[in-house]
C-alpha cells in the first residue's frame, strides 16, 4: 500500500479488543524487526545510533552502510520517506541496553545469568513494558462505541493499528510507581511534538523516546515509522490521532483506577 493509497483510509485511534495487525503496518513492522536483529551486532548498533535526530545527509557513512548494504531501506524511498527509516532506525538502536538485551535473550528478569552491568530492575521494567507493548500492539485501531460494554461479533473490529505514539505516552503517565512520568510534562511536549513540522518532529523524537523508556514503555517502533514517514504528507491527521489516543487512554486507565479503588 503506497502513502497516497493509505491516506484514503488513515488509522483510527486504539480501541481495546484483540486484533491481528493491519497489512498497512507489514512493511514497517518486517523494517523493525531486521533493524533490531541487526542491532545484535554492537558495531552496526552504534553506527544506526549516529543518526539519531540527523538528516539523512548529515549521517556518517558507516550508518548509510549498516542500513543500505543489506536493503534495510527500500531502494524506493526517497525524501522525508528515506528520513524516516534512518529516524527510526537510529531510535531502535539507541534503546536502553536491556530493552535491547530482551531482543536476543529470552529468560526471567531475575535470571542469574543476566549480564551484571544491567540491573535487576532495569531487566525486570524492560520485560514489563514488552509484555504491555505485546497486548497494546494486538489491539484494535478502530474507533471505540459508547460505554464499555464488550463488542459483539458483528462490531469486533478486524485489525490492530498498533499503539500510537500518543497511547505509549499515556501509559507512561499511568503505570504508576517511581517508573511514571509527570502528565503535566508529558502533555506539554506531546502538544509542542504535534505541532512540528518534519525537522522539529525529528530533533524531537530521541527525547520523547527517552522518556518513554525511562518510564519502562517501549514503543511500538513499526506503528511510529508509519506515522513519521506520513508526517511531511498527513501531519494534521496523524497529530490529532495521536492526541485522540492520549487522551483516550489516559481517561480510559482512570476509570479503571476508580472502579478498582471504588
Amino acid at each position: 500500500m503506497s502513502l497516497v493509497d493509505a491516506g484514503d483510509t488513515p488509522p483510527p485511534a486504539a480501541g481495546s479488543d484483540p486484533a491481528p495487525r493491519h497489512s498497512a503496518l507489514a512493511e514497517c513492522d518486517t523494517f523493525v524487526g531486521r533493524v533490531r536483529e541487526a542491532c545484535a551486532n554492537s558495531g552496526t548498533q552504534q553506527a544506526l545510533r549516529r543518526a539519531l535526530a540527523k538528516p539523512v545527509d548529515e549521517v556518517p557513512a558507516r550508518t548509510h552502510a549498516a542500513l543500505l548494504r543489506n536493503g534495510l531501506v527500500p531502494d524506493t524511498a526517497g525524501g522525508a520517506t528515506r528520513r524516516a527509516y534512518y529516524a527510526v532506525a537510529a531510535l531502535i538502536a539507541a534503546r536502553p541496553r536491556a530493552e535491547r538485551f530482551l531482543d536476543t535473550v529470552a529468560r526471567e528478569a531475575t535470571d542469574e545469568t543476566a549480564p551484571a552491568d544491567v540491573p535487576d530492575s532495569q531487566l525486570r521494567a524492560a520485560v514489563n513494558s514488552t509484555a504491555t507493548t505485546a497486548g497494546q500492539a494486538s489491539r484494535t485501531g478502530e474507533r471505540p462505541g459508547p460505554g464499555t460494554a464488550a463488542q459483539t461479533s458483528e462490531t469486533r473490529p478486524r485489525f490492530s493499528w498498533g499503539t500510537s505514539l500518543g497511547a505509549s505516552l499515556a501509559q507512561a503517565v499511568t503505570r504508576g510507581g517511581q517508573d511514571a512520568v509527570k502528565e503535566d510534562g508529558v502533555e506539554s511536549r506531546l502538544h509542542l511534538l504535534v505541532r512540528q513540522e518534519t525537522d522539529g518532529l525529528h530533533r524531537m523524537l530521541p527525547a520523547v523516546l527517552r522518556q518513554l523508556g525511562s518510564a519502562g514503555i517501549t514503543a511500538d517502533y513499526g506503528r511510529l515509522l508509519y506515522d513519521v514517514r506520513r508526517w511531511q504528507y498527513d501531519r494534521d491527521a496523524t497529530a490529532t490521532r495521536w492526541l485522540e489516543d492520549y487522551y483516550r487512554v489516559l481517561r480510559r486507565a482512570r476509570q479503571t483506577q476508580n472502579r478498582t479503588q471504588n
